[in-house]
């Protein structure tokens, strides 16, 4: 089989695009969706051609295989709002776009909303997009525990300078989140890991003395990059979309790059950012609940995506 695919059309659809609930809204929400189920079943058969069958890939498969086969949404006919109000998820987000988007809108509203209630407190708080990277390289596993364990020491020496030891850049921010990414290397066609943070500081990063500690702490990677969230929406996007991030890979490497970073910690918060609490469950909140509703109901057809079924009152 051949395993390379084409950019996923659904990778670039902005988390907040949820919030888009107007009914004109539903067709495309339904064709983010069905790019992202379509692309799950081209992994479920990868799996399934090109790896051993055992019991464990076999309830893999079928769970991710089943996911989002029918969609349930509830439309407020009298504030022209739809919203996902029921499916059946496998929350496998590592090999299903779809846990992956809805996951993503989760954890973009919770972290957005603790920002701006720390921002209310703290007017002069400002917001800055920092990547850290290290060299590329063959083993993903390698990379991914190098990437960490950097940055692991790093947060340490943030508190050490906290409590008025040795200053680093990083004890400029007074909380933050961040996210490990992987894809392959431009030229290299290695391993490229990196880590996408927003910092909330009082003062603005320096890019320089950034890089010269980090890589004082790889002792291969100087490569960082720091920039001002103007937009500020756009960097938490871009820090959640980690997971929709695999599905942008070859279905090879996606699969790969399951096995050896399933159950590991890939989002990571600190100081007045720690602690968010995002929910478990993938479908929107509901509205006032003595609104009118009608619940629609669509399955996925191979082919031609989600139809609609049929609709009535609760």
């Amino acid at each position: 089989m051949n395993d390379r695919q084409e950019k996923s059309p659904f990778s670039d659809s902005l988390a907040t695009e949820e919030n888009g609930l107007g009914f004109e809204n539903l067709n495309h929400r339904l064709q983010r969706y069905a790019g992202a189920k379509s692309r799950a079943l081209d992994m479920v058969d990868y799996i399934k051609t090109e790896q051993l069958s055992n019991n464990e890939t076999r309830k893999l498969t079928t769970k991710v295989g089943k996911c989002a086969s029918y969609l349930v949404f509830k439309h407020y006919y009298t504030e022209n709002k739809v919203i996902l109000h029921g499916m059946k998820t496998c929350r496998q987000q590592l090999l299903c776009p779809f846990c992956a988007l809805r996951r993503a809108a989760k954890h973009v509203k919770a972290y957005w909303d603790k920002v701006e209630t720390v921002k209310q407190i703290d007017l002069n708080l400002q917001l800055y997009f920092v990547t850290l990277t290290v060299k590329d390289g063959d083993s993903l596993q390698e990379r991914y525990n190098h990437l960490v364990k950097a940055e692991r020491r790093y947060k340490q020496q943030r508190i050490n300078a906290l409590k008025g030891q040795k200053f680093v850049e990083y004890a400029k921010a007074l909380g933050g989140v961040g996210s490990v990414e992987f894809k392959r290397g431009k030229n290299s066609g290695l391993w490229h890991p990196h880590i996408h943070m927003i910092w909330l500081c009082h003062e603005a990063p320096d890019a320089y003395k950034l890089s010269q500690e980090w890589e004082g702490l790889t002792g291969d990677s100087f490569i960082v990059d720091v920039r001002p969230m103007h937009g500020e929406i756009d960097g938490f996007l871009e820090t959640f979309k980690y997971a929709l991030k695999f599905s942008d890979l070859p279905l090879a490497d996606n699969w790969e790059a399951f096995q050896k970073l399933k159950g590991k910690r890939l989002i990571n918060s600190f100081g007045v950012l720690r602690g968010v609490e995002v929910p478990e469950d993938l479908t929107d909140d509901d509205l006032d609940e003595d609104l009118p509703y009608m619940l629609m109901l669509y399955n996925y057809r191979k082919g031609s995506g989600y139809n609609f079924v049929e609709q009535w009152e609760d």
